[in-house]
């Protein structure tokens, strides 16, 4: 509720309503203008002040230059290609489809860590009551220690798990919306085996979508190239935006440029894809067809991903069950061999 970005339901209307517009003859000047009195109301300020700027003769994509922290890079980048090519309800409605895709994924992400997350508060809130329990009871069995008892520990156990959940979020909502930070996460995520295949699927469905605007847009090979690697996202591609373009610029096929670049970023069949594409002059079909694929791929291995994740929140639910199991049966031991001595 604090970012100051563009909610991502409110920018799948806005790409629903201008490419609707725009193919029933509407100027984004009036589009825009109905937007910031029926759109979503979130985006509604926003929706009135790009209005006014186009109305003031500026173009849309140096109207977004002032607000371009309040949008995805993807979103900026390919509304000045569309602009440029004269494709902006293409550009519309290619975006709408990818956001709707990111959406998508998010919510089925949530979805599945819904119930670990149910678990793991009810787990939390048990273990404090019990323990201000015991604490109202009285007598020699602590299973938590001397600290962890009565009210105290029960505050000190809710304060530490929910605390953790809070940060957790945190962490999330201010990854989800901070750029830097989502390119250097999703950069070290292609080193870590089961992440890989998930962020490299969503950079290479950015890449393709790009690639596929820019080339129909008419733009020069090294700049569409240049545009397709920012679009990405991602800090391993975006550091070989620049010697990339350069290689294309000095008339390199685009397809042995991106070859050079290693590391696994742009796998065998990737790199076919383009050759194909640019030796029959298809490269803005198949690299369509290749950000489609990619979108699916991206999409499938993000609910693999959100089943691990919940499979870790149950383990760790798990883990603080067996922990505390473990310390009553030894708080138990120890309060029968106290009763021992005295015996």
């Amino acid at each position: 509720m604090l970012s100051s970005r563009v909610p991502l339901p409110a920018l799948v209307q806005w790409c629903r309503a201008l490419r609707h517009g725009l193919h029933a003859g509407l100027s984004p000047v009036k589009i825009l203008r109905q937007q910031s009195k029926s759109g979503p109301p979130a985006a509604r300020p926003l929706a009135g002040q790009l209005s006014d700027s186009l109305k003031a003769g500026n173009s849309f994509a140096d109207s977004l230059k002032d607000h371009r922290a309040k949008f995805p890079k993807l979103f900026v980048e390919l509304v000045a290609v569309g602009e440029t090519s004269g494709k902006l309800a293409e550009v519309f409605e290619e975006l709408e489809r990818y956001f709707e895709a990111q959406q998508d994924a998010r919510r089925q992400f949530l979805r599945a860590m819904l119930w670990p997350a149910f678990n793991y508060i009810a787990a939390v809130v048990v273990i404090a009551i019990m323990v201000l329990v015991l604490g109202m009871i009285g007598g020699a069995f602590k299973p938590l220690g001397s600290v962890l008892i009565g009210p105290t520990g029960a505050a000190i156990i809710l304060a530490v798990g929910f605390g953790f959940a809070g940060v957790v979020a945190f962490l999330y909502l201010v990854g989800r919306d901070n750029d830097q930070l989502r390119q250097s996460v999703e950069a070290f995520g292609l080193k870590i085996p089961g992440l890989k295949g998930a962020y490299q699927a969503f950079a290479l469905q950015r890449f393709s979508l790009a690639l596929s605007m820019t080339h129909e847009a008419g733009l020069r090979a090294d700049k569409a190239v240049f545009s397709s690697f920012q679009a990405t996202s991602n800090n391993a591609y975006l550091k070989h935006a620049e010697p990339t373009a350069e290689a294309v610029r000095k008339g390199k096929k685009i397809a042995k440029a991106l070859n050079a670049v290693g590391g696994g970023l742009f796998p065998d069949e990737f790199l076919d894809q383009v050759s194909v594409g640019e030796t029959t002059g298809q490269i803005t079909e198949v690299m369509g067809r290749a950000a489609e694929r990619y979108r699916e791929d991206g999409i499938r291995r993000i609910k693999l991903l959100a089943m691990i994740a919940s499979g870790l929140a149950y383990a760790l639910v798990g883990l603080m069950i067996i922990a505390m199991i473990f310390s009553i049966v030894m708080s138990i031991a120890g309060v029968y061999q106290d009763a021992m001595k005295d015996l």
